[in-house]
This record gives structure tokens, C-alpha cells and sequence, in this order.
């Protein structure tokens, strides 16, 4: 029997793995660790250097830019931003857990095992890190939340466009899809470029299509994934739920990278209490449970936010960018994106 059973290898899956070091931990997951991206890629730096991970940093912004119909507004972030390589950052992750991986499709929950494609495993506690599937605890949950829809590529950048590389990009196009917002993520000599649905899956192929014609750029393999943004239970019976298939990505921005780690951490740190005993896996539970119901209101926040933006007409949409890019607006908002994770010290 294994300490922990963790299904789903990406970011998640594997901060919880990462806080285990030591344990006897396996990881679950029906790709190998790093091979499917469905992330943009783009984050706080400080999220990066918080867990000694620079090296996967593929490119630094200090500068966002917000596209309207009629307008660009530019302005410097109070904070610095990247980009970062989603293979090179998971096999880091699960190189320094020590954790085993087994390649497989789980498909339910039976006590203290995991039944799979290719056998069951066991484990003393058990996560669900599988995005938002949630192959583990949906059949179980009491709802699913609410989900956006977002599909990104990565391609050369869109020099013809005459977009400043040293900033991250984005649109509210409604003249190419309504209710979407676009990005351009620069990387180095290339960029991450894709589109976000916020009223849930969409034919999002032929927006995207026209979305990069217009920057001078042509289309490459697509990703896409569902964005949960509602927070869910975190745990299900003997479950802790975590990343995605708990709802812990942000509305509005749709970022699930930087809530990943700080809600993985938090997982890994309750089990690791769990398994020295000092917690009954009741406690363990109510601990990381506790943790995920502070950031309640964070998570209102942003998706109130979103449902505004998607309800007001599109002169008001570019009355709200002027009003965020100024002072001290700009400063107080991007306070509040990174208070989520508060508890790492301020950002730089």
C-alpha cells in the first residue's frame, strides 16, 4: 500500500507530490508527466520563485496590455509576470517528489483503493488532481460549478502585428466571438495564443482562426480544456480534491497554475499531518478544507467580475480598462489577483 495515491500528474497532482517528499507517494495519470498541455503558461514570477522553479521561465513581463475595439491601453504591473515551459516545470516537480508514476486511466474510488485500467492501487489517503474531469469525486459531488472554455497554441510571435514582446497581451474581441477574451503571451522568439470562451464550451476553432489572421500568423496543434472557476467541495468521502477538479481556477483571467500550487501545498501539508498522525484523516481533511473556504471570497470577487464583463455593453468594457489601468486602481486590483496566495509574502 502507498501513503498517497495522487490521479493526475500536472501541476496539482504534483505540488501535493512535491510536499510528500519522503512519503511513499504514487502519481496516476493516463499521459506521461509533462506531455499534455492544455495551460497558457503564464503566471506570477513570484509564484515561480517561491518554489525554486525559475528554470522553467521562459520569458519575464513587467508590461500588460489590454485590447479593446477602439482602444490599446498599456501599463507597467506592479509586479512581474512569465511565461514558462509546462514540460520543463512538471518534470522538475516530479523529479524533485520522488514520487512513482504509473501510467493509466483511474476510474473510481473503492475504499482505500484506486481502481484503474491497468489494476487497482491503495493508498492511506487518496487525491483527486485530475483537472476537471474530476474522475474521482464528480460522480460524487453535489454540483460540478461553473466552467469556461479555453483553447491555446503555442506558434511563432506575431512580429506583423507590431505587439511589444516584452508584454503580455490581451483582447476583449466581440467582433470576432462575444463573451471571449483572446491573448498573445510572448516566449521568447515564440507565444502563446489563444482564446477563452467565459459562457462555457463553443466552437472556438473558427474565432481563433480569424483571431490569428489578423495578427499575421497561422494556426498550429490546439489545446483546449474546461476552466472550473466555481469553487467545489475539496473533499469527497475519503477524497482531498484539488486544482481543477475542485474549481480553483480564476475567473475572469482563467489562470490555474499559481491556485494549483498554493491549494497543493496546502493538500500536501494536511496529509503530510495525516500520515506522521498527528491529524485523523477527518482532521486532515477539515484542515485543507479550512484553508480552501478562506479564499471564498477571492473567488466571488473574480467571478463577479467576470459576470459584469460579460453584461455590459462594449463602451463600458472600455470605460473599465482605462479605470484599471490607472492609479491607484491598477495597484489595488493586481493587489487583490495575488492575495490569493497572500500567505507566500508580497510579490516583486
Amino acid at each position: 500500500m502507498y501513503d498517497v495515491v495522487i490521479v493526475g500528474a500536472s501541476f496539482a497532482g504534483l505540488a501535493v507530490a512535491h510536499c510528500l517528499r519522503g512519503r511513499k507517494v504514487l502519481l496516476v495519470d493516463r499521459k506521461p508527466v509533462g506531455e499534455e498541455q492544455t495551460s497558457a503558461c503564464a503566471t506570477v514570477l513570484s509564484a515561480m520563485a517561491r518554489w525554486d522553479l525559475e528554470e522553467a521561465v521562459l520569458q519575464r513581463h513587467n508590461q500588460v496590455v489590454l485590447h479593446t475595439r477602439r482602444r490599446t491601453i498599456s501599463f507597467a504591473s506592479p509586479y512581474s509576470w512569465c511565461t514558462f515551459d509546462y514540460r520543463g516545470l512538471c518534470e522538475i516537480l516530479f523529479q524533485r517528489s520522488g514520487a512513482a508514476f504509473l501510467q493509466a486511466r483511474a476510474q473510481r474510488v473503492d475504499g482505500e483503493r484506486v481502481i484503474t485500467d491497468r489494476g487497482d492501487v491503495a493508498g492511506r489517503c487518496i487525491v483527486d488532481a485530475s483537472g476537471w474531469r474530476a474522475v474521482l469525486s464528480s460522480t460524487e459531488r453535489l454540483r460540478r460549478g461553473v466552467m469556461n472554455f479555453g483553447v491555446n497554441m503555442v506558434a511563432p510571435m506575431p512580429t506583423a502585428a507590431g505587439l511589444d514582446a516584452s508584454a503580455l497581451h490581451f483582447w476583449y474581441p466581440s467582433d470576432i466571438m462575444a463573451h471571449a477574451m483572446a491573448w498573445v503571451f510572448p516566449r521568447g522568439a515564440n507565444a502563446t495564443i489563444g482564446m477563452g470562451s467565459y459562457r462555457g464550451a463553443r466552437a472556438m476553432r473558427a474565432p481563433l482562426e480569424r483571431f490569428t489572421r489578423l495578427l499575421g500568423t497561422e494556426m498550429t496543434t490546439l489545446h483546449g480544456a474546461y476552466i472550473p472557476h466555481a469553487l467545489c467541495r475539496p473533499t469527497v468521502g475519503r477524497i482531498f480534491v484539488v486544482g481543477d477538479a475542485a474549481g480553483q481556477c480564476i475567473a475572469l483571467t482563467g489562470e490555474g497554475v499559481r491556485p494549483a500550487l498554493f491549494f497543493g501545498e496546502a493538500c500536501g501539508r494536511a496529509i503530510e499531518r495525516v500520515l506522521s498522525g498527528e491529524l485523523s484523516l477527518a482532521q486532515g481533511q477539515a484542515e485543507y478544507a479550512a484553508v480552501v473556504a478562506r479564499k471564498a471570497g477571492f473567488y466571488r470577487f473574480f467571478t463577479g467580475a467576470q459576470a459584469i464583463l460579460t453584461r455590459v455593453p462594449m463602451l463600458s468594457v472600455e470605460w473599465l480598462s482605462r479605470l484599471v489601468a490607472s492609479e491607484p486602481m491598477r495597484t489595488r486590483v493586481l493587489g487583490h489577483y495575488w492575495s490569493l496566495t497572500s500567505e507566500w509574502g508580497p510579490p516583486v
